[in-house]
This record gives C-alpha cells, sequence and structure tokens, in this order.
C-alpha cells in the first residue's frame, strides 16, 4: 500500500511539475514541436546549427523557406520560439537576407539573423548596426568602431545564422556584409 502511495504520489509531483511546460507549449520532439507550429508541414529540412540550447533550422515548405528557432528544455522538451521567412526580395540579389526580434523581458531583445547567399567565395556574413549612408563604409574596421553590434557568422551550406540576446536599442538598423577568405567585402545589404 505504501509503495501505490509512493508511485501516485511521485505522478502528482511530476505532472505538476512538467504541466506548465506543456501548456507553454513544449513538446516531446522536434517533429511535433514544428508541427506545432504548422500543422501541415510537409517540407525539408535544409539546414540545422546548433548553438547552447537552441538549434536553428532552416525548413522549405514548396517554395517558402523558414528559419525557425528551436528551444530544448533537458534534452527533453522542445519549443520553436522565434521563426521568419527567408524570401528573396528581388532575384538580383547576392544574398537573401533577413531578421527577427522578439521581447524577453527587461529591455531585452531574442534576436535572429539569417543569410542564404548564392556567392560561393562567401565565407563569413558581418552584420552591423553602424549608421547607415548612401555609400556602405568599405573599412571593416570603421565599422567595427561605429557599431554598436558586431557579428561574424560563418557561412556553412550556403547560410549564415544566428541568434543572441540584444538590448533594445541595438536591435534593428542591421547592415549585412558578405566576406570571402581573405576578408574582402563582397557585397553589402542594409
Amino acid at each position: 500500500m505504501k509503495k501505490a502511495m509512493f508511485l501516485i504520489l511521485a505522478a502528482v509531483v511530476v505532472v505538476i511539475s512538467y504541466l506548465p511546460l506543456f501548456l507553454d507549449g513544449y513538446v516531446y520532439n522536434e517533429e511535433q514541436a514544428i508541427r506545432r507550429v504548422h500543422p501541415a508541414y510537409t517540407g525539408d529540412k535544409l539546414y540545422e546549427k546548433s548553438e547552447d540550447h537552441h538549434k536553428l533550422i532552416v525548413w522549405q515548405d514548396g517554395h517558402v523557406k523558414t528559419v525557425n528557432v528551436l528551444e530544448s528544455k533537458w534534452g527533453l522538451l522542445h519549443k520553436i520560439t522565434n521563426e521568419v521567412a527567408l524570401e528573396p526580395k528581388s532575384e538580383d540579389e547576392p544574398f537573401v537576407r533577413t531578421w527577427s526580434a522578439s521581447h524577453r523581458g527587461d529591455g531585452i531583445y531574442d534576436t535572429l539573423v539569417a543569410v542564404e547567399t548564392s556567392e560561393p567565395e562567401s565565407k563569413k556574413i558581418i552584420v552591423t548596426n553602424e549608421p547607415w549612408d548612401d555609400k556602405p563604409i568599405e573599412d571593416l574596421e570603421q565599422v567595427k568602431a561605429l557599431s554598436g553590434i558586431y557579428m561574424e557568422i560563418d557561412v556553412e551550406q550556403g547560410y549564415a545564422i544566428h541568434y543572441e540576446q540584444l538590448p533594445a536599442d541595438q536591435t534593428g538598423g542591421f547592415i549585412f556584409r558578405s566576406i570571402d577568405a581573405e576578408g574582402k567585402i563582397l557585397s553589402v545589404q542594409p
């Protein structure tokens, strides 16, 4: 009898402990997390990158590519916490870029930046927020000095994706630069 009561009590404690996580949108596997956001999902995973407690995933469903941030708790529970479409604005762009920020609290934003490049010589994407002029600054040291943020993201399989917490006054106004192996700027887009 004591053993049965202990098991019942343990089950109640587990349910009470995990219930808020499930009510907050966490599920037991990554595919369920994706399907929770996209119930009719039939796409393909194009790229995946792991960072701390997050996975950054590029999905393609038909003609639409999206970048998802998959958060994991304890390696068991998963939830999509941010998503942004990766769509070209015009056909002549050397790379497609996008970003998204969601308010976390206390003036902090969870910020996702994503680039898909068709430039085979592109090895890094540098994301900054210096003041934009009609003619972009070519000297990266000067760019670094004028910017509140300076992210260097490696290009892997044609994608450069990064997720970071930024203060509100540094979130937005991003300028993206494609860089080759020698550090030469290939292209710039605000």
